[in-house]
């Protein structure tokens, strides 16, 4: 041991320079190199975060304006019935107590009809002297709305909607008090504009906005999303202690007051966070992520961990290998020239020594261009690795931002529907219903196997948005419940309908016709047959069609073609396809699945 021990020293005396210059020349730019990296990684993953978080704010606005719009129309709905206004300018003493009866019974029907999962209460503030001002379910007196806080910024609006942030509500209905803010308005006697004869209030509970801010959390846990009004107080969080309190220092929030929106970095409280806002477009409520700068640290360490692990390994490893290359090159190097000194002495004595000795050049040269070369390569390799993990996160983002698409489409739709709804046009909202269905089922979470009983149910709404479309045919879909769980490719039924509403039914004299699919069990095997009552089709037309499904060469035929492959791949080749038809008859499309044990790809 102590032999090894003097060896290490011995060798440590002879090549401590050499040494020191190698740790010099690799550990100090590697240790830049490795500083700027985690600098720069952690300045893109902060932008990447916080314009994240922004589209995430924006989307919480968009859903926050859709909820908050639909009360603002349930108010102008109430605002425009002249019944309203009738009523509540009608002299309190002229008439009998039973017109008041009269009064509240339409008035309160009015206002049921339209509450619900939107809107928690509505209420009416009226002429103290109405004998259902004391009611305070529906009614109360515009006496009683004089003391509120809130009475003064309702008149200044002059009829326009007030915005009342997050209360405590106690109703007669309910043993508890609820959160809800309020969409108030005053309401004028058209005959004497001067004259203030009610003020309407829509009560919303505070827990709809809350559960859209939760869904939007970066971290279920952190709580960052705000919904606070013009003055900086909190109107919604996820945290009910935390309402009605500043969001931000007055100074603070002058900051994001004026800004539409915008990412702004802030320090409170010896800690620094982002400030990321979108402001609504009712109220002028801004909806706000605070999010601590500490937390995007955290995942920039926990991104920076591992590789630094990595790194720090590689160099040690590094380090070994270039010292034994060190060593050994100092050590062939020594033998070389102890052998050209031992081949002097014998040939020409030790005067010569000096004389012939080989003097190595550029030891040190080379060795930094050979660190030079390895550093390059480990910045080609981390830059590979960080281009690999911003790809990662970018197709992480990007399948976030495909969900989005199909709910804005279902609320789009649900918009319009309630639109329809309002107006009294249901046949409009049926066929947006229908509409929606379709939408729904032909996505189907992008599973391209379904049961029987969604592609009936697909069939149907199809056929039933081609009824609204055409008004020609009359359909019916049936099948037993005991297929209903059977699997079948997506899509497999609604070319063929097609084919029977616009070469069948349409080309029919009268343009009028009938369809019916239904399914039926054959033993373990069953048949999905479509069926109209269109002009039909001659033993040539059959041939033909039954020949391009082998080429898919008619451009007519394309859909049903598209069906058959997916069924006969789906079958494995056991699945048939049938057609019978006879000119002036109809025509009959019949689709055979074998039993289950044949099918594939379920």
């Amino acid at each position: 041991m102590s032999m090894l021990l003097r060896r290490f020293q011995l060798m440590w005396h002879t090549y401590r320079k050499m040494l020191l210059l190698y740790l010099l020349v690799l550990l100090l730019p590697a240790g830049c190199l490795l500083y700027y990296y985690f600098e720069k990684s952690a300045d893109i993953l902060e932008r990447q975060v916080t314009q994240s978080m922004l589209k995430s704010v924006q989307q919480v606005k968009i859903n926050l304006d859709y909820r908050l719009a639909k009360v603002q129309e349930i108010s102008d709905a109430l605002i425009l019935n002249t019944d309203l206004y009738e009523i509540l300018a009608r002299d309190p003493q002229s008439g009998t107590r039973f017109s008041q009866v009269e009064e509240e019974k339409k008035l309160g029907n009015m206002l049921r009809s339209l509450q619900g999962s939107d809107i928690l209460k509505i209420k009416l503030y009226v002429n103290a002297d109405k004998m259902y001002a004391g009611e305070h379910v529906n009614f109360f007196s515009l006496d009683q709305a004089a003391r509120m806080p809130w009475y003064d910024e309702v008149v200044g609006r002059n009829g326009a909607v007030q915005w009342i942030p997050t209360h405590m509500e106690r109703y007669i209905s309910t043993p508890s008090e609820a959160r809800v803010f309020s969409s108030a308005r005053i309401i004028r006697d058209p005959n004497a504009y001067s004259r203030i004869i009610g003020i309407l209030m829509l009560d919303v509970a505070e827990a709809n906005l809350a559960a859209i801010l939760n869904q939007a959390e970066l971290d279920v846990h952190s709580h960052n999303m705000y919904v606070a009004d013009a003055t900086g107080m909190i109107v919604s969080h996820g945290q009910p202690e935390k309402l009605n309190h500043p969001l931000l220092p007055p100074e603070t929030f002058k900051l994001i007051a004026d800004q539409p929106f915008g990412i702004e970095k802030i320090t409170m409280d010896t800690q620094t966070y982002f400030v990321i806002f979108d402001t609504l477009s009712e109220g002028g409520w801004k909806v706000v992520s605070l999010l601590p700068a500490g937390q995007i640290s955290r995942m920039s360490n926990q991104f920076n961990v591992g590789f630094s692990l990595v790194l720090a390994l590689s160099l040690a490893l590094l380090f070994i290998v270039g010292a034994f290359l060190v060593f050994a090159h100092l050590t062939r190097g020594t033998i070389n020239r102890v052998r050209d000194i031992t081949e002097q002495l014998r040939v020409r004595g030790a005067a010569m020594i000096e004389e012939g000795i080989p003097h190595p050049n550029g030891v040190v040269i080379r060795l930094e261009k050979s660190v030079t070369h390895m550093l390059s390569t480990f910045q080609h390799l981390m830059e590979d690795n960080y281009r690999a993990k911003e790809r990662e996160k970018e197709a992480r983002l990007r399948a976030l931002q495909a969900q989005i698409n199909p709910h804005f489409l279902y609320n789009a739709l649900d918009t319009i529907n309630w639109m329809a709804l309002t107006k009294g046009a249901h046949d409009i909202s049926r066929m947006l219903n229908m509409l929606a269905q379709y939408f729904r089922l032909t996505l189907n979470k992008g599973k391209d196997i379904v049961p029987l009983e969604d592609e009936m149910n697909l069939s149907k709404a199809y056929l039933e948005i081609q009824k609204q479309r055409f008004h020609n045919f009359d359909y019916s879909v049936e099948f037993p419940v005991v297929l209903s769980g059977r699997s079948i490719p997506k899509l497999s039924i609604q070319p063929i309908i097609e084919n029977a509403i616009m070469h069948g039914v349409h080309n029919r004299e009268g343009h009028h016709g009938s369809i019916s699919v239904e399914a039926e069990a054959e033993g373990q095997a069953f048949v999905i047959r479509v069926t109209d009552d269109g002009i039909g089709m001659t033993e040539e037309q059959i041939a033909q069609l039954y020949a391009s499904l082998n080429a898919s060469s008619s451009s007519s035929s394309y859909g049903l073609y598209n069906v058959w492959e997916r069924v006969r791949l789906f079958t494995g080749g056991a699945g048939r396809l049938v057609i019978e038809s006879q000119p002036g008859r109809g025509t009959t499309v019949s689709i055979w699945f074998p039993a289950e044990e044949y099918e594939r790809n379920e």
